[in-house]
């Protein structure tokens, strides 16, 4: 097994903001009178393991060159470019060290698939895919990650990979298990096995058979779990009436006719069913409101996904993240600015405790010990 490091130059990270926003046109509107150069950013560190085996049966390509598939480098750059561009310039990804993994994990179970083993399942009978699900175990011993984590000031992990590379689209380990509200959906905080430190660790888990929706879906579904556990107190329900602002945020026409607001990861303000992000029907939607939150003025638009930019995966979820609240100062007890929890959790659970915090171990987790 051959692994290359790379370190990331400054100024592969420093891209034209402004290209970004006209290749996404269908939400530049949302970003219309902020800055992006916002003085309060904050600049995350992130390491990228990349697992990518070169196939000596297959002319020594990579596994994601033989197969056609997406560049995980060229996306990994994209995700930077969209989560700055989409948080209003607060959050400032860099990617201090690259890792190209010459090939496959090492599951819960002690399985790791060969070259052969691998292309044999994926050619032939994919039915015969090992269950098992990587070990963040294995991963941390492999690659020395607590030492990487304190050296580089480390606070996400970013993993590439195949399909039947067996791990979720999110995880995430808070010190002790140690959450602000407790809940009974087990998918809001996910911290399998990955090894307990002295910060909040979060492991992104991407497929490079896919391309930039689907990543930014992946991270959406993050903002979801990290929301519901702060700002929803350990709930999400977004047909329920009430005061409970992510709930309300969530609301979608379906369940509150002509009252929608922004909605999810899976459903627009006009939606009928999962991933009907292209409807053309329009409705009536406060979603615009949210961009200046806490100051929502209730001024209702009738939008469909071409008149309100949000058509098709990658564009909706790109508006969907703009359209997060992230403004200075709190309300409620909690930051208006949404962004703090999302990429700066300590730091905003150390400065501005939710109010009412159990801080109680995780009764519901997936995968806790």
């Amino acid at each position: 097994m051959k692994i290359t490091f790379q370190t990331a130059s400054k100024a592969s990270r420093c891209l034209a903001i402004l290209i970004l926003m006209a290749a996404h046109q269908g939400f530049a509107g949302a970003l219309k009178g902020t800055s992006l150069l916002d003085t309060n950013a904050i600049t995350v560190n992130v390491l990228v393991i990349n697992f990518d085996p070169v196939l000596k049966t297959r002319n020594h390509q990579r596994l994601h060159e033989y197969m056609k598939w997406s560049d995980p480098w060229q996306l990994t750059t994209k995700m930077v470019q969209d989560i700055r561009v989409a948080s209003h310039g607060f959050v400032d990804y860099h990617v201090t060290e690259k890792i190209d993994y010459d090939g496959f994990t090492t599951f819960r179970n002690d399985f790791t698939y060969t070259e052969e083993g691998f292309l044999n399942m994926w050619e032939k009978d994919r039915k015969q895919a090992n269950p098992g699900m990587t070990s963040f175990q294995w991963l941390f011993k492999k690659f020395d990650l607590p030492a990487r984590i304190k050296a580089g000031n480390i606070s996400e992990i970013w993993l590439w990979g195949a399909p039947y590379m067996q791990w979720d689209e999110l995880h995430w380990k808070i010190p002790g298990d140690v959450i602000p509200y407790q809940t009974d959906n087990p998918w809001f905080y996910r911290p399998y096995d990955i090894p307990g430190g002295e910060r909040t660790i979060w492991i992104m888990g991407w497929n490079y058979e896919r391309g930039e929706g689907e990543m930014l879906e992946s991270y959406a579904h993050r903002i979801e779990s990290v929301l519901s556990l702060t700002v929803g107190q350990g709930t999400w329900d977004h047909r329920r009436n009430g005061t409970n602002v992510w709930n309300q945020f969530t609301r979608v026409d379906k369940d509150f006719p002509g009252a929608s607001e922004v909605g999810s990861v899976h459903y627009a303000p006009n939606s009928r069913s999962d991933y009907d992000w292209s409807q053309t029907n329009p409705v009536w939607t406060f979603a615009d409101d949210w961009l200046t939150y806490p100051d929502l003025p209730r001024r209702k638009k009738q939008l469909n996904a071409q008149s309100g930019g949000w058509a098709g995966i990658t564009q909706h979820h790109l508006w969907w993240m703009a359209h997060l609240p992230h403004s200075p100062g709190a309300t409620g007890g909690f930051y208006n600015n949404w962004w703090q929890y999302i990429a700066n959790y300590d730091a905003a659970i150390r400065t501005l405790p939710p109010p009412g915090a159990t801080f109680q171990k995780a009764a519901c987790a997936m995968y806790a010990p």
